[in-house]
């Protein structure tokens, strides 16, 4: 059997091919050597194609396996295992039988091909000198199948050797055979894996499994991993009883939770939208409630939809929610029932999910005052109890403490965010958007932002609001909140929001694209969705609105006529800034977003979930600056102009940082940031 008999593709994605069964196993079939190079690896992985690997086994085949040093905990175990197991006495030859056995367990199949000389496994560390890099990885991804004579098959993309890489996530590979076209790069390839495998490859550090284990050069880890179908032969157990049988933690979501209760569980997670801020808590509930039972946990959140998907996750964790919304009828006795059997301590525990508004309420209020102990707060999106009355119901009875959010930090409210620090406890675990999207769980993108100038009357507004403000602000008590102020402020964002240049630069940017044009959001201002409809239906486009009128019935509705492809887009007004999922969408265009941090961070966690098929996401910003006939310096409006900049540039610094063409999206701005001595936003000299 040779590996040139195999018709194979030169591309393999998930949304034509099963890579399993279409490239693997017939592979390893022909294969008597399969190499192998990834930043992650599960025993879960391995499993999925052992099919193929009865044939390889059979003739003798050796697999070669470097990764990186994050591996779950029972896997460090079973390769242990396997590798002490090598001075044992073995039945010489391949036992069929024995294998079928093995197979069907994940942890007993690495270990018995460790043991039986079929395996090796390597660890790669990012090194500098002796010393390994605790912030780099090794996240490069290579595969080379070879037979008997040398034929070969390299592979790169994006797999892992994981459960989630070759069944559940959307991947592709490229394929590269040895023929005249492609031996080059093949035997690339073969050159980079045998200097890989032989600790050869500068600002790397590769040793044998038994090396980096004595070394502590291993990070234990609860690893995430994408479950396989029924039929498969594996079962991924999750090493703690009080998780989900289905659940393996990623290796970021066990950090936030060690840190917690490290913290004697009180404190704020700082975690970006989209890497799983809900699992991550219930799974450190869940934990919490296995050393302190009983418990009683009350789960509070901004919206109603929330607190329905609170629920559903809640009860894979064990949890039978009271929900606590709308009509205290419907409520009121349950909560009361389940507190005062928490209290004589005959329950087995009690699980609330509540909106912020009930449980800042006086009927909930009055209810958990009688709370005796043992009781844990978790409040989604916590920068929402920072207001001024929410703050003050923040109950002494809870003795554990957990605030989410991707932005803590109360906008322009310091008072505010020194309350929830006071009371939860600070900041105790941080995971970025940028290393969210650098790990791969929320997509790459790229920012294209667009100036928008505003009319002489809308400029001629913005100085006259700007200067009522500045009076008001000298004339009061800046320690206290000034209503007047407030609303100036509010009207003057407004008027950059709804510039009037911003629709017709729409239209120009939507060009010839009508047609190509799916899973699309518009972010706009109050007022200003009923213009874009009607100019978005003109353009023969398939739109809804997606706004708070809607109930919730038709949102999930919408939702996923969007997700489907049945509407192209989405016009959304602030109630997609927070806990509604549409990881469909592929490209948003903003028309209106204030220079609250909270707000621009929400929007662009959403549009960056990852999906099927999704490679990427395309963020348009439109942008309002100052008329071009104003841009003099000096002159009597330049403090309004600059202000005007400053505001909007804020913002487009923080997209454009991470972005794939950040440089590019920096050009075309750069120069109105130099005329305005604005270039200290870039992190430059003004």
């Amino acid at each position: 059997m040779s590996l040139r008999e195999l018709t194979l593709r030169s591309e393999y994605r998930s949304d034509g091919a099963d890579l399993v069964a279409d490239f693997y196993t017939p592979c390893l079939r022909h294969a008597t050597r399969y190499w192998r190079a990834v930043g992650y690896f599960t025993s879960g992985g391995l499993a999925l194609y052992a099919k193929g690997l009865a044939t390889f086994i059979r003739r003798s085949g050796k697999m070669r396996l470097v990764t990186g040093p994050c591996l779950a905990r029972d896997d460090i175990e079973a390769i242990q295992r396997g590798y002490e197991s090598r001075n044992a006495q073995f039945l010489a030859g391949f036992s069929e039988s024995e294998f079928q056995t093995v197979a069907r367990d994940r942890l007993a199949l690495l270990t018995w091909l460790i043991a039986h000389r079929h395996l090796d496994i390597k660890i790669a560390c990012t090194a500098d000198a002796s010393e390994i890099n605790p912030r780099a990885i090794y996240h490069e991804k290579l595969g080379i199948f070879l037979d008997d004579t040398d034929n070969a098959v390299a592979f790169a993309g994006s797999l892992n050797e994981t459960v989630g890489g070759l069944l559940s996530n959307f991947e592709s590979i490229d394929v590269y055979l040895s023929s005249e076209d492609t031996q080059q790069r093949v035997q690339q390839k073969v050159d980079n894996f045998k200097r890989l495998w032989d600790n050869a490859t500068d600002r790397l550090k590769v040793v044998d499994f038994p090396t980096a284990l004595t070394e502590e050069l291993l990070s234990p880890q609860l690893v995430y991993d994408t479950m396989p179908s029924p039929e498969q032969p594996v079962v991924v157990e999750p090493e703690e009883a009080y998780l989900p049988r289905s659940l393996v933690l990623r290796a970021y979501q066990q950090e936030a939770i060690d840190a917690w209760f490290a913290n004697d569980c009180r404190g704020l997670w700082e975690m970006a939208t989209g890497p799983g801020k809900t699992i991550t808590a219930l799974s450190a509930l869940a934990k919490l409630k296995e050393e302190k039972a009983p418990l009683f946990v009350l789960i509070a959140c901004p919206y109603q939809h929330l607190v329905d998907q609170w629920c559903e996750v809640a009860k894979q964790f064990g949890f039978e929610p009271i929900v606590a919304y709308k009509g205290r009828a419907s409520w009121d006795n349950q909560v009361n029932e389940a507190l005062a059997e928490h209290n004589w301590r005959i329950s087995k525990g009690a699980c609330v999910i509540t909106t912020q508004k009930t449980f800042i309420s006086n009927i909930m209020q009055v209810l958990l005052s009688n709370m005796k102990s043992n009781a844990v707060l978790v409040a989604d999106e916590v920068h929402h109890l920072g207001a001024a009355r929410s703050r003050t119901k923040l109950l002494d009875a809870f003795n554990y403490r957990l605030g989410l959010s991707a932005t803590p930090n109360r906008w322009f409210d310091d008072e505010g965010t020194a309350a929830l620090n006071i009371y939860f406890g600070e900041t105790v675990y941080e995971f970025a958007l940028d290393e969210a999207i650098e790990n791969g769980y929320l997509c790459s993108y790229y920012y294209h932002p667009h100036l928008v100038e505003l009319t002489d009357e809308e400029f001629g507004e913005y100085e006259i609001l700007t200067d009522k403000i500045a009076k008001l602000f000298h004339r009061g008590n800046v320690d206290e909140p000034n209503r007047g102020i407030e609303l100036l402020l509010i009207k003057r964002a407004m008027l950059l929001n709804k510039a009037q240049n911003k629709l017709p630069m729409l239209a120009e940017l939507l060009a010839g694209k009508t047609d190509s044009l799916h899973h699309t959001l518009f972010y706009c201002a109050p007022g200003q969705i009923d213009s874009v409809i009607p100019m978005l239906t003109s353009l023969g486009l398939r739109v809804a609105k997606f706004t708070a009128e809607e109930s919730t019935g038709e949102r999930q509705e919408l939702l996923k006529m969007f997700s489907s492809g049945h509407l192209q887009a989405l016009v959304a007004m602030r109630c997609l800034d927070e806990g509604v999922d549409v990881p469909s969408t592929q490209t948003a265009y903003i028309l209106a977003s204030s220079s609250n941090p909270k707000e621009f961070i929400q929007r662009r966690g959403r549009i960056l979930r990852q999906a099927p098929g999704k490679e990427h996401a395309e963020i348009h910003d439109l942008i309002a600056v100052p008329p071009q006939e104003y841009r003099q310096y000096p002159s009597a409006a330049f403090a309004a102009e600059r202000k005007i900049v400053e505001r909007e540039l804020k913002r487009f610094n923080e997209f454009a940082e991470m972005a794939l063409n950040k440089f590019h999206a920096r050009d075309k701005i750069w120069e109105l940031a130099k005329d305005y001595n604005l270039l200290g936003v870039f992190g430059g000299s003004e």
